[in-house]
């Protein structure tokens, strides 16, 4: 019964296969149940095709495959050896579950499309895909995103054979090109380029010097997103106009230009004539002061204050951002409750920084008081918060029905002091009692000119050798307790540990490629030293 409709089509259209063209509609896809498996089966064109988790229970026209999220090794379609050349390529893809759609395609190795989708249940069609590659070639489905890549059904790839001539090189370049801040990461958006030959896509070649090389025709740049070395790529399709590089550390120049091409592999075609557009920006000063994302499933160092019922903030392991845990606050246990419990951040010195915000990810279900952000410099981090000033921040909260939602940027810099605290206050009555969730909770600022040079602190912390791709030694001149913090930029804490010796060796090698903050935190002092350290 699969798909006897379109067998009848490819029957009757089989001149016009004969001509050159290709379809896989996962006629022989084994997988029909809910587990994620690798397996081969045997593709239309005769070729044994493999796939690495994936499962076969939400198809667009059965059988089809589900590459999972999450799964190790990363779940992708991988076609055997296919003939005659690829001219353009297109699928269908839906979004499965609540997870956002972000998967590659790649031909021979080399990314030809990125599709994404925001819209569960919807199939998409790619339309054509310009690749343009002779001969014979093997095309892959891959997630893009090992860990974030939502759930996505596949189905119904169409390809078309070579055309015998490469496509000439584009017309023009793009407008508009610049680069946005925020921190710790730089956005480069254009407008696209227009004219007789559009590009098939773009390369970005990014630097820390003003030296960029124009690229190569015959030569792709593969994507390099790292800049920890100094340099980067990044192949951009055509429509898209905007590109984002991410864990940048702060107060560093780049510079970037853009090239437009046709074709891909040894046929690829970059404009380089006249003058590529450039662009250049500085990150700033930027550092995480306090952060929490509960993947260690505790709340580590903030505070739990239980005013009113017998119901608490709670580690929820499953159902925060993507999957992972997040804190959880009900006063509904069998019937509504009336409850006051609050959710607090260790004591912030802001008088160390300057431009302090916060952002953070809420979701909440049912009918009850809403969740509230406050902010004090005057609480003391022990008794009940109720007797202290709280000031409320404006932030933009979950809709309900357990829809993620970030909060904004939430300018907290009006606000100084030495023992700063932002705390989340839970209610619920008697008759409502909602369910709120929290994730993601990062709190930046720039460090003022003298952070950290009070008397006893100053020139007492360093780092060798840094950048370090297996250890670096953590030198101290003071003696005592150091509680040490080692985050990444956007404020996952990855090492904390504590020692009372003079040296420290912090073995890096586990740590993927980047920039991180290692903070040390003296105990009895309101300052926390901060450097920065990069990992090749």
């Amino acid at each position: 019964m699969k798909k006897q409709l379109l067998f009848l089509i490819v029957f009757i259209l089989s001149g016009f296969w004969a001509i050159g063209q290709g379809n896989e509609n996962f006629t022989n896809y084994p997988e029909t149940a809910n587990a994620y498996h690798d397996g081969t089966f045997t593709g239309m064109d005769g070729s044994s095709w493999s796939y690495s988790q994936c499962r076969g229970d939400s198809v667009i026209v059965a059988p089809s495959p589900t590459l999972g999220k999450k799964r190790n090794p990363t779940a992708k379609m991988v076609s055997g050896i296919l003939h005659n050349g690829c001219g353009t390529i297109s699928f269908d893809y839906k979004q499965t579950f609540s997870g956002a759609v972000n998967l590659d395609l790649f031909i021979n190795g080399l990314l030809v499309k990125n599709v994404i989708s925001t819209n569960q249940g919807t199939v998409v069609n790619t339309g054509p895909v310009v690749v343009n590659v002779p001969g014979d070639f093997i095309l892959m489905l891959k997630q893009a995103d090992s860990s974030n890549s939502g759930q996505v059904t596949i189905d119904n790839i169409i390809w078309t054979a070579y055309s015998g001539g490469p496509l000439p090189e584009p017309t023009n370049y793009p407008t508009n090109y610049s680069a946005v801040l925020s921190p710790f990461t730089i956005n480069l958006a254009w407008t696209d380029a227009i004219g007789a030959q559009l590009p098939a896509a773009y390369l970005i070649l990014a630097s820390e010097q003003n030296n960029i090389l124009n690229p190569v025709d015959g030569t792709p740049v593969p994507d390099d997103p790292n800049l920890a070395d100094g340099q980067g790529a990044l192949n951009i399709l055509q429509g898209a106009q905007s590109a984002l590089f991410t864990n940048l550390p702060p107060g560093k120049q780049y510079f970037f230009k853009i090239f437009p091409y046709t074709n891909s592999g040894t046929l690829i075609d970059f404009k380089t004539d006249g003058t590529p557009p450039a662009a250049t920006a500085t990150t700033s000063n930027t550092v995480i002061i306090e952060s929490i994302h509960f993947t260690d499933k505790t709340f580590g160092n903030w505070i739990l204050k239980n005013v009113t019922g017998t119901e608490i903030w709670q580690i929820d392991s499953i159902h925060g951002i993507d999957g992972s845990p997040c804190a959880k606050m009900s006063g509904y246990a069998g019937q509504s409750n009336v409850n006051e419990d609050w959710l607090i951040s260790p004591a912030m010195n802001f008088d160390d920084y300057r431009h302090e915000a916060l952002t953070f990810q809420s979701a909440y279900k049912y009918t009850g008081p809403p969740l509230e952000a406050v902010i004090s410099n005057d609480y003391d981090g022990t008794s009940n918060p109720g007797g202290f000033t709280w000031a409320p921040l404006a932030a933009t909260w979950s809709a309900g029905n357990y829809a993620w939602t970030p909060s904004g940027t939430i300018d907290v810099s009006g606000v100084t002091g030495a023992q700063v605290y932002i705390g989340f206050k839970y209610t619920s009555t008697a008759t409502e009692a909602s369910t709120w969730e929290l994730d993601d909770i990062v709190i930046t600022g720039d460090p003022s000119t003298g952070m950290n040079d009070r008397e006893g602190i100053k020139d007492k912390f360093s780092i060798y050798p840094n950048p370090s791709s297996v250890k670096s030694l953590l030198n101290f001149s003071m003696s005592g307790k150091k509680e040490i913090r080692v985050i990444s930029v956007v404020g996952n804490t990855v090492l904390e540990v504590s020692t009372d010796q003079q040296f420290y060796s912090l073995n890096v090698n586990s740590l993927s490629r980047g920039v991180y903050f290692v903070q040390v935190f003296i105990p009895g002092t309101e300052s926390a030293l901060v450097r920065k350290l990069i990992v090749q």
